[in-house]
C-alpha cells in the first residue's frame, strides 16, 4: 500500500469515518476516496480496526458505576469561615484599622494654622513706622536696618 500524496484528505479519514465532518468536507473526502485507491484502502483498514475494537470492547454501564460510588458526606454547617477564630481576627482587624484611621484624621484636622511658617514677616513697632520684609532684608535701607537693631 502506497501513501497518497494528499495529506490533508488522509488526515480527515478518521473524522469521515466517525461522521464529524461538515457536509461539504464529507463530500470532498468521498470524492477523493472514490478516485484514490490508497485512501480507499486506508479507509477500509480504519473501518476494520473500528469494527474489531467495537466487538472486543465491553459496553460500559455508566449509571451502574455512578450508583456504586459511595455518597459524599455533606459538610457540617459550621465551617472555618463561621468559626470563632475568624470572627476574633476580623474584630481585631476592624479595631486596628479604625484606630489608625482615627489617628490619621486627628493629625490632619488638629493642625495649628498659626504654627505654619509664614511666607513674609511684618514687624510692627508701636513708636516707629512698620517695616515690611516681604522683599527680603537686602531691600531695606540703612535707616531701616538701624531701626531694627535698636
Amino acid at each position: 500500500m502506497n501513501d497518497c500524496l494528499n495529506v490533508e484528505i488522509r488526515e480527515l479519514l478518521p473524522e469521515y469515518l466517525s461522521g464529524t465532518l461538515s457536509a461539504r468536507r464529507r463530500e470532498e473526502v468521498w470524492n477523493h476516496v472514490t478516485a484514490c485507491d490508497d485512501c480507499a484502502q486506508e479507509l477500509a483498514l480504519l473501518q476494520l480496526v473500528r469494527q474489531a475494537y467495537a466487538e472486543a470492547t465491553p459496553a460500559v454501564n455508566v449509571g451502574a458505576i455512578v450508583a456504586a460510588l459511595p455518597r459524599k458526606a455533606r459538610p457540617s454547617m459550621r465551617s472555618w469561615r463561621r468559626g470563632p477564630a475568624l470572627q476574633i481576627a476580623a474584630a481585631i482587624s476592624f479595631i486596628a484599622l479604625g484606630g489608625i484611621s482615627l489617628a490619621v484624621a486627628r493629625s490632619f484636622f488638629d493642625r495649628n494654622p498659626a504654627a505654619t511658617p509664614p511666607d513674609s514677616v511684618v514687624a510692627v513697632m508701636t513708636d516707629a513706622p512698620a517695616i515690611s520684609f516681604a522683599g527680603g532684608v537686602s531691600d531695606l535701607g540703612d535707616e531701616d536696618l538701624e531701626m531694627l537693631l535698636s
